[in-house]
């Protein structure tokens, strides 16, 4: 554990930390921008959120000095941390899409949350008890706000598909597209479809691809896992791929029924990933 913060290529004072989940490198990653504001780029779960504040000390960045803890989206491998990290950050807004903001502050809504994530992994609480964030902590957003870190900025942009309430930032100055999985998992230098249930919606993923292809990033950081570069080359195929993952389920199904490990079986290998099976029990659950 406490693996050392890494350096991204290309883009200034922003560091890859691997949560190290369920003990497994380059599974998921939270992203530390050591600017003059700086910020957090989602929490992890509540149980490897000292992943998080483990980096910051490496990196000598100061808890009251961070502006900002961005929660991409509400599932608690991304969000699960962010009460945790509040309390340690505690000048820091927590930013949160606002279709699902209530998600961290109302206990009965997190209880909800919590119980519907265990039923799905099969365990108990597999990303720990998360903390609940004072709801004036809170900022919301919906896609068009900027974030001011001071010698750089972070757009917004709406990014539904892979969970409705997800969004990603776009440095435009070092051309970093901070995607979580809106664009899917990055595993060997490709990427991979996540479409998890219950709210995989593939009309929206594509829409939010289209309107990210414009802003033609050099690279893109992933919350499954850290950084693809040629982000340009990285969305394209995806936007072509993600309809073809969800053809080739569909037709899976009429041989197989809803059988995940049967249709997981007929996939082409460059898809394969730990989270197979639940990525096409989402694909099944939208059809």
């Amino acid at each position: 554990m406490d693996a050392d913060p890494i350096a991204v290529t290309g883009a200034p004072g922003v560091y890859v930390v691997d949560h190290e989940l369920f003990g497994r490198s380059g599974a998921l990653a939270s992203f530390v921008v050591d600017a003059d504001r700086p910020a957090l780029v989602d929490a992890g779960g509540a149980n490897t959120s000292e992943q998080v504040t483990a980096a910051m000390t490496s990196l000598g960045v100061d808890p009251e000095a961070v502006a900002y803890i961005v929660v991409t989206h509400l599932h608690l491998d991304h969000a699960g941390g962010a009460g945790q990290l509040a309390r340690h950050c505690p000048n820091a807004e927590v930013v949160v899409h606002d279709r699902g903001a209530e998600y961290l502050t109302d206990a009965d809504r997190l209880d909800r949350l919590m119980r519907s994530v265990s039923k799905a992994q099969g365990m108990e609480d597999p990303f720990g008890q998360p903390e609940l964030v004072p709801e004036g902590r809170v900022r919301t957003v919906s896609g068009g706000e900027t974030l001011d870190l001071g010698d750089r900025s972070l757009d917004i942009y709406d990014a539904p598909g892979h969970a409705p309430h997800h969004f990603v930032c776009f440095d435009e100055d070092d051309g970093t597209l901070y995607a979580a999985d809106a664009c899917g998992e990055h595993l060997d230098g490709h990427p991979v479809p996540s479409t998890p249930p219950p709210s995989f919606d593939l009309a929206d993923s594509l829409e939010t691809i289209d309107r990210l292809r414009p802003l033609a990033p050099d690279r893109i950081l992933y919350g499954h896992f850290g950084v693809g570069t040629d982000g340009s080359e990285l969305l394209e195929t995806y936007r072509r791929e993600l309809p073809e993952w969800v053809d080739r389920i569909d037709t899976g199904r009429d041989e197989h029924g809803d059988d995940p490990g049967a249709i997981a079986a007929d996939l082409p290998e460059k898809w394969h990933s730990p989270t197979l099976e639940r990525d096409i029990q989402g694909v099944l659950l939208s059809l």
